[in-house]
């Protein structure tokens, strides 16, 4: 059962005006989610594989469910208290886990995606080179000295890559929505509200024989400590990747603005996503009880601190789709052409 508010015991005042933080919602999470239905409309007609499919999928994550459950996050951050009932506690509390957790695996999938695409197309680019070095051997051998000059002179190794095997992006999808739905179900099942002291009603896990514990020392794993570790180890590759990255061997532009892009989202992770999972294992390991959630947020700076987090949480995804536009050149020329002819552009 939901808890009612007593009005005999006074309610603690709201740490920003609501009216000013609502502002400042409706315009973040707004541009956010047009910003998001247009980059999902400019990548539809190209999302049956490759990085467009999985862009597509992050579009609907942030759009649909980031969006709304941050939003609820930051109203009752602000209030110190959850005012949305029962029904919206459990909305809120699973679809925050199974979008967050979906949002950082898949931005770590584009950029293992980036990078396996790359080598494919590297090692089919090394194929071709030692094929034609071999065709030149066979040239001189059985030609005059002038056309071996010819032949000698240097030459572009142009690759069709329309006729090279893509990589699948099957598998990780797969493993990456059954990751979320995992972690999300207990969080579906559990969630409830509690009446505390201070007229404050909280959102929470029911405790029962320590498996709240549990769950969330596996939300802390999967959430904060994995996706660290595979984003930290992915960028120093992609980095490395994109520093010897010989253009004159590969003649695909679009690879390079896929390492540039793989390499700013994770950026923008570690800037502005990264500070709410540290602010969440803190409250894992320092507020064992509901009276320490309790206090948290009662405490000025701690709610202070929570505001910001996930305020950064929300602008990331504002910044998601705009880091798209940026350095995927086809899309940026789809929209401006839809946005200015109304007309549609030829893929390249």
């Amino acid at each position: 059962m939901t808890a009612e508010l007593d009005p005999a015991i006074p309610a603690t005042e709201p740490v920003l005006p609501p009216l000013v933080l609502a502002v400042f919602i409706a315009c973040i999470a707004g541009a956010g989610f047009f910003a998001n239905c247009v980059l999902f409309a400019a990548v539809l007609r190209r999302a049956t594989n490759g990085i467009y499919s999985i862009i597509a999928q992050l579009t609907v994550i942030d759009s649909l469910l980031l969006c709304v459950s941050i939003a609820f996050e930051l109203w009752s951050y602000n209030n110190r208290t959850w005012t949305f009932g029962r029904a919206g506690c459990i909305a809120f509390r699973g679809t925050s886990v199974l979008a967050s957790t979906a949002s950082l695996y898949l931005v770590a999938t584009i950029a293992l995606h980036t990078l396996a695409t790359i080598n494919l197309q590297e090692k089919v680019t090394a194929q071709r080179l030692k094929r034609i070095s071999s065709d030149e051997e066979e040239t001189r051998s059985s030609h005059s000295l002038v056309e071996h000059e010819a032949s000698s002179q240097p030459r572009t190794v142009l690759v069709d890559y329309r006729t090279v095997d893509t990589v699948s992006v099957v598998p990780p999808s797969v493993f990456v929505w059954i990751l979320s739905a995992s972690l999300s179900i207990p969080e579906f099942t559990l969630s409830t509200t509690l009446r505390l002291d201070h007229n404050t009603i909280v959102c929470t896990l029911v405790d029962t024989g320590h498996r709240v514990d549990i769950l969330y020392s596996m939300l802390a794993l999967f959430n904060f400590y994995l996706p660290t570790l595979l984003m930290s180890a992915t960028g120093i590759i992609l980095f490395r990747k994109f520093k010897s990255y010989r253009p004159a061997l590969i003649e695909q532009v679009e690879s390079k603005q896929a390492l540039k892009l793989s390499l700013y989202l994770i950026v923008s992770y570690f800037v502005l996503c990264a500070p709410r999972s540290i602010f969440y294992v803190y409250g894992f390991y320092s507020m064992s009880s509901i009276d320490d959630r309790n206090s948290l947020q009662q405490n000025e700076t701690l709610v202070r601190i929570s505001l910001v987090v996930s305020s950064l949480y929300l602008v990331a995804i504002f910044i998601r789709p705009l880091l798209c536009f940026t350095f995927l050149p086809r899309m940026r020329k789809k929209v401006s052409c839809k946005l200015y002819d109304g007309t549609d552009v030829e893929e390249l």
